[in-house]
């Protein structure tokens, strides 16, 4: 059967698709929440959003399918196979994908905020993140908003011209010490995704550079908002998944069947389909596992990012934490739809 004969069968559920080439080497894997439209658009005319697109679906010559009951399904399988087999467009497509740290030297009398390659025990870190260039700059955005110093060592008691036009506390010249450690803290928490504050100021910035008509600017703002926007969503996905706490979450399937799940960290350790007329759970049928503190590996933020933006951002999906598993906190959650 050809790719042609094969897009008229394709389901319209969820799953991963597996494009190979004509020596069966697997070249790139997808995952849809409807396989049919997703795999169809591919060898639409009008479908070109890059030349790397463009020119892999040149040598596409055969299609494997693996359906699965939900999209979230399709998205661990997905990220388990690109895992496994490494297909040579998912790594061209991703463009800068090394990892880094944001590291805040909290050893030091006056800390500053830098990028670090490494996790070492000489500081407080945040991430990793992708992205390396944007996120120097947002760590320059940060320094400058919360008026951390920027340079390497404290050299002179003139102060620098960061401090002359308003973006640093100046600590070289023993000014403002207080209000340097109280900037730290509140970098933490920006950091942490607790303190909001820089994100609503740079908005009212863009806002008025709209009504000036100087849209560059504004732009730039935006670009701004956005890099920090992403790099707390990292953060807060890394942290909601880090603790030793149980995610229980429960996915409509259809209007008879929902099927639960519980993770642990980002380990999936139980998942099954119940049927809406026999929600009453009696038992679970798994061992209580009391890990430690996870410690994320850069290959598992990847992941810890796609459980916790599908659980927050997906409406047929419920979901809760908790430190023990309880039958009646998971009945509850069932009873709910």
């Amino acid at each position: 059967m050809n790719i042609k004969e094969k897009l008229k069968f394709l389901p319209q559920t969820p799953g991963v698709y597996i494009m190979k080439d004509k020596y069966k080497n697997i070249i790139y894997i997808g995952k849809s929440k409807c396989l049919k439209n997703r795999v169809t658009q591919y060898f639409m005319p009008s479908y070109a959003p890059s030349k790397k697109i463009v020119r892999m679906v040149k040598f596409i010559d055969d299609i494997e399918i693996l359906k699965t009951d939900t999209e979230l399904d399709a998205l661990l399988l997905e990220c388990d196979l690109i895992k496994k087999f490494n297909p040579m467009y998912n790594t061209l497509l991703k463009n800068d994908r090394a990892y880094a740290y944001l590291k805040l030297n909290i050893n030091e009398e006056y800390p500053l905020l830098e990028c670090s390659m490494e996790k070492t025990n000489n500081g407080l870190y945040f991430g990793p993140y992708c992205h390396i260039k944007k996120l120097d700059n947002t760590a320059k955005i940060l320094s400058n908003h919360f008026k951390i110093r920027q340079c390497k060592g404290i050299q002179s008691l003139k102060g620098c011209i960061k401090g002359d036009i308003g973006i640093c506390l100046e600590p070289c010249r023993k000014e403002n010490i207080e209000e340097y450690s109280l900037a730290i803290k509140k970098l933490i928490d920006t950091l942490n995704g607790y303190n909001l504050e820089i994100i609503e100021r740079l908005t009212n910035k863009m806002e008025k550079e709209t009504e000036k008509l100087n849209f560059e600017k504004a732009l730039k703002y935006k670009e701004d908002i956005e890099n920090i926007k992403s790099l707390i969503n990292r953060t807060r996905a890394i942290n909601f998944i880090k603790n030793k706490k149980f995610t229980i979450c429960s996915i409509k399937i259809d209007e008879n069947l929902i099927k639960l799940y519980i993770f642990e960290g980002i380990e999936k350790i139980y998942s099954k389909i119940i049927a809406k007329d026999n929600l009453n759970l009696s038992y679970l049928d798994l061992k209580n596992f009391n890990k430690e503190n996870l410690c994320l590996i850069k290959d598992d933020i990847d992941l810890s990012n796609i459980i916790y933006n599908y659980l927050n951002t997906k409406s047929e999906c419920k979901f809760f934490q908790a430190d023990k598993l309880d039958i009646k906190q998971i009945n509850r959650l069932l009873l709910k739809y």
